[in-house]
């Protein structure tokens, strides 16, 4: 449910947050991050969630704890989680109005280069920030691995020959 969805997503960031001392390098990915860290959050756990996400995106890289924000609606994603990203991979754009909010918080992106973005094909993106040099359009290769995955088992948890 979006309710255990929002609560994993509490519970795993306050985790991580809780163990910043340990200073144990840890890459965080906030896959489809409008729905982790909203713009508004909407309910207790969500605004949990969204808490953690701002906190380790504005002070986690000094702990070790480094934010990857994955998205298709970027002005849906909490502006504080947003405004702290120090790097680009945009990939087509279908929106010009989610265009336009990657061209403001992303100003180190020239406009002539994001516009291209609502053309791009599958594989095709541009990187800017400190990631590279200078802003670059790059066609990412076909897949070397096997495509696939699925969920997690509902017993996934359970000792091996228990029962319920």
């Amino acid at each position: 449910t979006r309710e255990e969805q929002h609560l994993t997503a509490a519970a795993v960031l306050g985790h991580l947050w809780d163990r910043r001392a340990e200073r144990e390098p840890v890459l965080v990915v906030l896959d489809e991050a409008h729905n982790v860290c909203p713009q508004l959050p909407q309910g207790t756990l969500l605004e949990l969630a969204t808490e953690h996400a701002v906190r380790i995106a504005g002070e986690g890289r000094k702990y070790g704890l480094y934010l990857l924000v994955v998205t298709q609606r970027p002005q849906k994603v909490h502006e504080n989680v947003v405004s702290q990203c120090d790097n680009l991979v945009l990939m087509r754009m279908n929106s010009l109005a989610d265009l336009d909010y990657v061209g403001e918080v992303f100003s180190h992106a020239p406009r002539g280069l994001l516009e291209r973005a609502v053309a791009f094909r599958q594989g095709e993106a541009l990187f800017a920030g400190k990631l590279v040099s200078h802003p670059t359009l790059v066609r990412i290769g076909a897949r070397l691995s096997e495509e696939g995955g699925s969920d997690v088992p509902a017993d996934w948890a359970r000792a091996p020959g228990s029962q319920g």
